[in-house]
């Protein structure tokens, strides 16, 4: 009897579930429409397991990066990267979009512009601005 196929494994729900209110909002509508079109039921599942624990986080200063925050890095050969920190459940890294617990986003949690960060590669970058 052959094996049942292996299921690709969602997103888990951190032990400290922060999103942005953005986010929480946009897994909602998802969580909308898959259940009123009975989608996949495992996403379905995922949404609300993230959304039953959620943590909407709000700065507290504003001028520091930190989870909704957009920063723009420099390095130094001038190429410039923007990103955006989020909860683990809204990262898409590919777009920008960093999860608050990767190893980048911790790099930059903390940041203001003009302060000079070693990313996890190595690379020496400038805060060129945060912004909510």
């Amino acid at each position: 009897m052959p094996e049942p196929p292996v299921r690709k494994r969602g997103i888990p729900v951190p032990e400290l579930n922060f999103m942005t209110a953005a986010g929480v909002t946009a897994a909602r509508a998802e969580l909308e429409a898959l259940s009123r079109a009975g989608g996949d039921p495992d996403r379905v599942h995922e949404l609300a397991a993230h959304l039953s624990t959620a943590q909407i986080h709000e700065p507290t200063n504003r001028e520091e990066a930190g989870i909704g925050a957009t920063i723009v890095i420099e390095n130094t050969a001038g190429k410039r990267s923007t990103y955006r920190i989020v909860g683990a459940i809204e990262a898409d890294p590919k777009r920008g979009s960093l999860g608050w617990q990767s190893p980048l986003a911790e790099a930059l949690f903390g940041t203001r512009v003009g302060d000079s960060v070693v990313l996890p590669n190595g690379d020496e970058v400038e805060v060129i601005s945060v912004a909510y």
